[in-house]
């Protein structure tokens, strides 16, 4: 499953609920990708897992962690101990000596509402935030499932769940009949660990078997997660399935334009899978992609078809680059709207630069002022562009004109259209034509503006 949100989440006010996350089991069919160590520190596209369980609560406000642990816990507290104090969030170890017996033989009393977690699920945080406000004003626990059973990676190993409308009436992985699959991810009650001591005197101790006691006294209900993102890491083969998803999920179906969707950003997420595992921020290779621009555009200068199919090559690789530093930021949960802002300008710049490098080999062979005047009108579409369509969303606090027509004025659409103009050693004619395509976008956005003053 690797699917983004479709619909906005409502927002949630109340103070966030800590998090309990289980992580005390051997982990056996993963130990040995990692040099045996614990499964929690499986790595994933540079954090592991247990840091992105982490990472994610804290998208939505969490900063208080219980973290259960049992196998080789001697490696595994030091190293909560150190991400205690990068995360800055509070986690507390809890050992469970008795972990071989099953996942719900030990849990930190909480006389509150808390999230519970599996440390090998990694899952779209907005699934938590569908979770708090379904919690509002109930004492029932619930529990986060996918109605898409045909998106499970490996559905025979996977916890299926009844259901009479949102109430939870059967749960377990024998299930033949079922309505849904359990994501493991919960917003539950005290009265969990209630459950928990019954299922223990009667000498069951997996998480399971409470959750049968929640179902008896229907004290339990689903909250259905739609097309959001989950994935159960178990395995060597559902790893490999696990960093696929998450980097499917990094696409922007709304945003990205055609070349952004079916050409650069299949390309940059493979160059993302290695910049993750770099020092390299976000910024720094917002950075990188411009000065790789910077070099395309001056490749531009002396002219030449030689020099310019290059510049063309080059200026597209720095588009694709371009895609990295959001990715990479998604991926470490370092996303910022500096981050974001940065890269803009920087875009901008490197528009001017392309444009100055196209126009001035085509001034060599063309030494004429209207050379400079088709520059100018060329940047000025490129630049409005970007401008007002953001102008747009500020004051009417709705989306530009979309369509067909919107993806055509996108910046990836542009660059590699000067790409394919260079290598027809045609640049300057086909960014003239990128920058008419441009004003005539605003011109649309304009009278849509225009309509909504009526």
């Amino acid at each position: 499953m690797h699917i983004i949100a479709e619909t906005a989440v409502p927002a949630f006010s109340e103070p966030v609920p800590p998090a309990v996350i289980l992580a005390a089991g051997e982990g056996h069919r993963l130990n040995g990708l990692n040099g045996g160590s614990p499964k929690p520190l499986t790595p994933v596209l540079g954090l592991t897992l247990l840091e992105r369980v982490i990472l994610s609560c804290k998208e939505v406000g969490v900063l208080e962690f219980y973290v259960v642990i049992g196998y080789r816990s001697r490696i595994i507290v030091p190293y909560l101990k150190a991400l205690e104090q990068r995360l800055s969030v509070l986690i507390q170890p809890v050992e469970n000596p008795n972990w071989r017996e099953g996942n719900g033989s030990a849990a930190p009393y909480i006389n509150r509402s808390f999230f519970l977690l599996m440390c090998d699920h990694l899952f779209d945080p907005a699934i938590l935030r569908l979770l708090l406000v379904a919690g509002i004003n109930t004492t029932d626990c619930l529990l986060a499932v996918d109605r898409h059973s045909e998106r499970v990676f490996d559905l025979d190993d996977a916890t299926k769940v009844e259901l009479d409308r949102d109430v939870i009436t059967g749960i377990g992985k024998e299930k033949t009949s079922f309505d849904a699959v359990d994501t493991g991810l919960f917003l539950c009650q005290p009265s969990l660990f209630d459950a928990l001591e019954v299922a223990r005197n009667r000498g069951q101790h997996f998480l399971s078997a409470g959750l049968v006691e929640l179902i008896r006294s229907r004290e339990f209900r689903a909250v259905t997660i739609g097309e959001r993102f989950w994935f159960d890491v178990d395995t060597p083969k559902s790893l490999g399935r696990a960093k696929r998803a998450l980097l499917q999920s990094l696409s922007k179906p709304d945003e990205d334009g055609f070349v952004a969707r079916y050409l650069n950003r299949p390309a940059s997420r493979r160059i993302s899978e290695i910049l993750v595992r770099t020092p390299i921020s976000p910024n720094g290779i917002s950075l990188l992609s411009f000065a790789v621009g910077i070099i395309g555009a001056i490749m531009f200068c002396p002219g030449g078809y030689i020099w310019t199919i290059l510049a063309g090559l080059v200026i597209q690789l720095s588009s694709i680059v371009d895609g990295c530093d959001g990715e990479v930021a998604r991926l470490r949960f370092q996303s910022s709207k500096f981050g974001g802002w940065f890269d803009t300008i920087l875009d901008r710049y490197a528009d001017t630069a392309i444009v100055a490098g196209v126009s001035f080999g085509y001034w060599h062979a063309h030494p004429h002022a209207a050379v400079w005047l088709g520059a100018i009108f060329a940047l000025t579409g490129f630049i409005m562009a970007s401008y007002v369509k953001k102008e747009f969303v500020i004051r009417y606090q709705s989306k530009p004109p979309g369509g067909l027509f919107g993806k055509l004025i996108k910046r990836d659409l542009r660059i590699i259209a000067i790409m394919l103009g260079a290598i027809v050693n045609l640049p300057y004619e086909i960014m003239l034509s990128a920058g008419l395509l441009s004003h005539v976008g605003i011109g649309l956005i304009l009278l849509k503006g225009h309509r909504q003053m009526k």
